[in-house]
């Protein structure tokens, strides 16, 4: 008889690093120790380089030479939050993957709790900053977003802003990141029915260094809401919302219109003429209508071509340490 041997779970932890030269050292020795008295793990440690001008990339190199658990992925420049993690994602192998921030905001000691979350057999586990340390500036923003992304998704989460999360491999394999849209990956994999938790985490002032949010970013997650609004309910069917506009313009167009007309021939209006100004808009209504349904075919077009094809990355890598 021939003996099975169980193979271990494998864990990648994905953390983009931007000019954090001060703590890597530090962020590498917590993952260890988090994770030592998990033998039934193993440990890969990913460090995205995100175009950093300090020395980050060199002492993550010096670390990677030393310990074959290490891989640094360095990006040819500076893409941003959500193609870093897209990048760590991608050269990941582990069965279960956490991100986090390299600054020491998240501390590893929890990556643990995340695990044990994941073997109750849910797919994605989510931190929660149930209190927030950031100023009125940070959290007031933070709060609607989330609010607004609770009602968008159906998700019942606290905290969609954090990267602090753990995802079982084939979550993030079916999920393609573009964008700034690595804040919304659990609404994301809702579309597909995965298991979601939520799990508090401490959350601390930044202990070094300067942060990289500005309250503009705002403005950019005012429109990746409205595009999350559309991406869920209307990706593989653009026409109907195009649709349901082309209505909403048209036919009002098209009665005041049909009425300027009834009324000049029933004498009850000299002529269309003097009613130029309400003909014109109604014109404007019917025309904008019309322009709706042709974006809305067009859009259902391009989506057959979305599915049909694959796309390119959003980063290029440079090398792999």
């Amino acid at each position: 008889m021939t003996e099975h041997i169980s193979k271990k779970m494998s864990v990648s932890v994905v953390v983009p690093v931007y000019n954090e030269a001060s703590v890597i050292g530090q962020l590498i020795d917590r993952i260890r120790a988090a994770m030592a008295s998990l033998s039934e793990y193993e440990l890969e440690i990913i460090l995205v380089d995100d175009g950093s001008s300090d020395e980050s990339l060199s002492i993550m190199k010096r670390f990677a030479s030393q310990d074959r658990s290490i891989k640094v992925v360095e990006l040819m420049r500076n893409y941003g939050q959500t193609s870093a993690l897209s990048a760590g994602v991608d050269y990941a192998e582990g069965d279960i993957v956490v991100t986090m921030d390299a600054d020491l905001q998240h501390f590893p000691e929890e990556i643990p709790h995340f695990l044990a979350k994941i073997e109750e057999g849910y797919d994605i586990v989510c931190g929660w900053r149930k209190e927030r340390k950031e100023n009125i500036t940070r959290r007031l923003p933070s709060s609607t977003a989330n609010y607004i992304i609770r009602k968008i998704s159906g998700i019942d989460i606290h905290d969609f802003g954090t990267t602090f999360r753990a995802y079982r491999q084939e979550v993030m394999k079916k999920i393609e990141l573009f964008g700034d849209m690595h804040r919304f990956i659990p609404a994301l994999a809702s579309r597909w029915g995965y298991r979601i938790a939520e799990l508090p985490i401490q959350n601390i002032k930044r202990p070094v260094g300067k942060s990289n949010y500005t309250i503009g970013r705002t403005y950019g997650v005012a429109l990746d809401l409205l595009f999350l609004f559309f991406y869920l309910n209307y990706l593989t069917k653009p026409l109907r919302i195009f649709g349901l506009l082309a209505i909403l313009l048209f036919v009002p167009g098209f009665m005041i219109a049909a009425t300027l007309i009834v009324l000049t021939y029933a004498g009850f209006i000299p002529a269309v003429k003097d009613r130029i100004a309400l003909l014109l808009f109604s014109i404007l209504l019917m025309i904008l209508g019309v322009s709706f349904l042709c974006y809305g075919l067009i859009a259902e077009m391009q989506n057959r071509i979305y599915f049909a094809v694959k796309r390119d990355k959003i980063y290029n890598v440079r090398k792999v340490w």
